[in-house]
């Protein structure tokens, strides 16, 4: 059972995570390098973070809804997408408002400035948020799957 729900967040959250991260380091190392400042390169880099992650799982939400539509012969209206905008809201708002006002800016400062590689200090700390930020995250999707059709 938890090897089948593991198979299903990775497929859910990965490919989202994975571009997060990416770019994320970008502008970490950008701001570092032309600006030399951790604070602003932590808050950049958590922000880009979040757009990226947001905007792969809102535009793969919003696909399968509309192919389900179509399967329907219902059209995609803005009442479908006000739905599943509800739906990450619930999955996300709780992780999201703890991850992107303290945990994350947090780690993203922390971890680089204890380690002498402002880089992988970046990503041990973003992955330190990630999974703080997953644990809610993954227990609202299962709440919401449940509950919310």
């Amino acid at each position: 059972m938890f090897k089948i729900k593991l198979k299903e967040w990775l497929k859910r959250y990965l490919l989202a995570d994975t571009l997060s991260t990416i770019f994320s380091l970008f502008v970490a190392w950008a701001v570092k390098v032309t600006a030399d400042d951790r604070v602003l390169a932590a808050f950049l880099a958590s922000a880009v973070a979040s757009i990226v992650f947001y905007g792969v799982i809102t535009i793969r939400d919003v696909r399968i809804s509309i192919r389900q539509h179509r399967i329907k012969n219902k059209k995609y209206k803005m009442k479908s997408f006000i739905k599943d905008f509800r739906n990450l809201l619930v999955e996300f708002g709780p992780a999201e408002l703890l991850d992107v006002f303290a945990v994350r800016p947090f780690f993203m400062y922390l971890i680089p400035t204890l380690m002498t590689n402002f880089l992988i200090g970046s990503f041990i700390g973003k992955t330190i948020a990630d999974i703080i930020f997953f644990v809610p995250a993954i227990l609202m999707y299962e709440v919401r799957k449940k509950h919310l059709k």
